[in-house]
């Protein structure tokens, strides 16, 4: 995912209606007081996928629920390589 776009929240209240424009694009815009983040401006699919991440939270998996073919592709999994 690409950097996230960064304003002041000065200039985010100021230009509200270009920055509802941008998100769309920019999926996340932060918003800065001092140089530190306060908050975020986010996309509907951003927001979306952040409340589908919260609601996977507590999704919770026993081991010994998983079955042999789900076990046998996580014990043969490489770190960093896509599955396919």
């Amino acid at each position: 995912m690409a950097q996230a776009l960064k304003v002041s929240a000065t200039e985010f209240a100021r230009k509200f209606t270009t920055f509802r424009e941008q998100v769309q694009s920019a999926g996340v815009i932060e918003v800065t007081a001092h140089n530190r983040t306060i908050g975020g401006f986010l996309s509907a699919a951003e927001l979306n996928h952040y409340h589908d991440m919260k609601k996977r939270e507590r999704d919770v998996i026993r081991v010994s629920e998983i079955d042999d073919e789900t076990m046998a592709l996580i014990m043969n999994s490489e770190y960093g390589k896509a599955s396919e």
